[in-house]
């Protein structure tokens, strides 16, 4: 145990020394052995590398899905992406996945910056980013291609401008830097918002006014200093929004604020869910840290006496409670206003995770706790999931080859123990030390995870087998068809438009004018009763919760599709 612990101490000392070093040397561990590893999944990632081909081929400007424009998404990730497309020359997709890794990367980046502008120290910064590294769900995202990342890096960047801008004091001098810092804020909520949308804008600046609205400053923001970052802004985000008009027309801008913003907001076609879904959402993504809950003294929640002392100290301002009013103002009016929006994501909280890490690091390395109860509960935690990933195989909705051979299970359950029986060990060790640790212990998890067992699920979770049959088809000259289904998850593999249909009479249109293959739901199918008596379904593959087909007119000779269990001939 010294020995483990002399080469944990040491490790600590390497990362508190060089933290953003340390992070970019674990980000690339974690994430640089899986760029080639699987397929592109359903729906978002199929999706985005349509995009980013149309991007390709001369729509940068306003991305197309499909051959149509995609009101969905604005460019500028996409253009990241192919700044990183040309500087590594990996070429697709292994560059989405290299977005997703850099992506996260800036994020950690972003967190520690928070935090020294929040005035805490560098061994908090860098607890913080090892939080992050070490949190299931954010080195899962590592390896899944959108721009949720990037997003909530702009947003924790333009949060920490605001924050070093209204920690100043008053004079002149740094009225002016208040006024750069401020212009500096609202450009990086702009970025955010040609990212992936508005809440790149409401996030740090709902944070920002009521933390000042907290401290009694509210009046600070509505200031003549924010001038010049307010026509940053708009000069930012207006002159996309101009060029798409002149390229796409009104009709385009009003998917974007009313389909897109507007309806999403307040009555979502996609994605409804009660207002009470982050809270059952939000606790299994924050694992192993969700536990903490385990160690502190949650029963002042229920006295008085301390609402009412937090209530009359609220406008007494100090470092260390500037710091902690600004990162739970940033994590709680997160979640409360997407609590508030009608669509919901569990992968719209990633945000918060920046403020949360920089807590959860402060509290675990300055702040004498019971943790050892913390490293128990996750060393149980990691017990079970043990135990749970042994039985991968019975919780899939069809067979993936022959029973007991699917690659990457016992592997990963072996990392899962040794996670947990570690955390035992550790129990009574500082935070120092077992944040160390549990960071090595995740990255071991995330080889056999990323490079074994995500590949296998491949046939239950990319649309590629399908779109594989359909451009074996189109080679011979059919009409590739999809009907009533998701926009644009087959474009990419097929590298070429796909026809889309809604409704069975264009659909019957096109089947009796066209040799046709056909990719539909069974469900679809089914329901389909003036389908012709020449379509033959030639695979079957469940995806995401739905059986589909590819089916084809015989008019022309069957290819013959080589079978497996779950992507089969019938």
């Amino acid at each position: 145990m010294e020995d483990m612990t002399r080469v944990l101490d040491r490790l600590w000392r390497l990362v508190c020394t060089w933290p953003h070093l340390a992070m970019a040397a674990l980000v690339a561990a974690q994430t640089l052995g899986m760029l080639h590893s699987r397929a592109l999944w359903f729906s978002d990632e199929v999706r985005y590398a349509d995009a980013y081909a149309g991007l390709l081929r001369g729509k940068w400007l306003v991305l197309n899905l499909n051959g149509v424009a995609y009101p969905d998404k604005p460019p500028l990730y996409f253009w990241f992406m192919w700044v990183l497309d040309k500087l590594s020359t990996l070429g697709d997709p292994a560059a989405f996945f290299l977005a997703a890794a850099a992506s996260g990367l800036l994020m950690i980046y972003a967190t520690m910056r928070l935090g020294r502008v929040l005035g805490l120290r560098q061994e908090v910064c860098a607890g913080a980013g090892l939080v992050l590294c070490s949190t299931l769900f954010f080195a899962g995202l590592l390896h899944y291609s959108r721009m949720d990342l990037l997003f909530a890096a702009l947003i924790t960047a333009s949060q920490a401008a605001f924050c070093a801008a209204f920690m100043l004091n008053k004079d002149g001098s740094a009225q002016v830097q208040r006024s750069r810092l401020a212009t500096l804020a609202l450009v990086l909520a702009g970025l955010a918002t040609l990212t992936k949308g508005p809440l790149g804008l409401l996030f740090p600046v709902l944070t920002t006014i009521l933390f000042l609205a907290w401290r009694g400053r509210a009046r600070d923001f509505f200031s003549a200093a924010l001038l010049p970052g307010l026509f940053a802004l708009l000069g930012l985000v207006a002159s996309w929004l101009v060029a798409a008009y002149f390229v796409e027309g009104s009709q385009f801008l009003h998917k974007i604020f009313y389909e897109q913003i507007f309806q999403r907001a307040t009555n979502t076609f996609h994605h409804a869910e009660p207002i009470t879904f982050y809270l059952v959402a939000f606790p299994p993504c924050w694992l192993p840290w969700t536990l903490a809950l385990v160690a502190l003294p949650l029963n002042r929640l229920w006295q008085g006496a301390f609402w009412r002392g937090l209530w009359a100290g609220r406008k007494a301002a100090s470092p260390e409670g500037d710091a902690k009013a600004w990162l739970w103002f940033s994590t709680l009016s997160g979640l409360g206003l997407l609590s508030l929006l009608s669509g919901k994501v569990v992968v719209y909280i990633l945000p918060q995770f920046a403020p949360l890490a920089l807590l959860m690091a402060w509290s675990l390395l300055d702040e004498p706790r019971p943790w050892q109860r913390l490293w128990t509960a996750s060393g149980l935690l990691f017990l079970a999931l043990a135990a749970l990933a042994t039985q991968t195989e019975r919780f899939l909705p069809v067979p993936l080859g022959e029973p007991g051979q699917l690659p990457g299970v016992w592997p990963v359950a072996a990392c899962f123990a040794l996670m947990g029986a570690c955390l035992f060990a550790l129990r009574s060790q500082h935070a120092s030390r077992v944040l160390p640790a549990l960071v090595i212990l995740v990255t071991l998890w995330i080889q056999p995870a990323g490079q074994l067992l995500a590949p296998a699920l491949d046939p239950i979770m990319s649309p590629k087998p399908q779109a594989d049959v359909l451009k074996q088809y189109v080679d011979q000259g059919y009409l590739p068809v999809a009907h009533d289904i998701y926009q644009g998850i087959y474009s990419y593999y097929v590298r070429g438009v796909i026809t889309e249909t809604n409704s069975f009479a264009a659909l019957d249109k096109l089947v009796a004018e066209r040799n046709v293959v056909l990719a539909i739901k069974k469900k679809k199918w089914d329901a389909w009763t003036t389908k012709p008596q020449n379509m033959r379904i030639v695979l079957t593959q469940w995806l995401a919760g739905t059986t589909y087909y590819v089916a084809v007119s015989n008019q022309g000779e069957i290819i013959s599709i080589p079978a497996n269990i779950c992507c089969k001939k019938p």
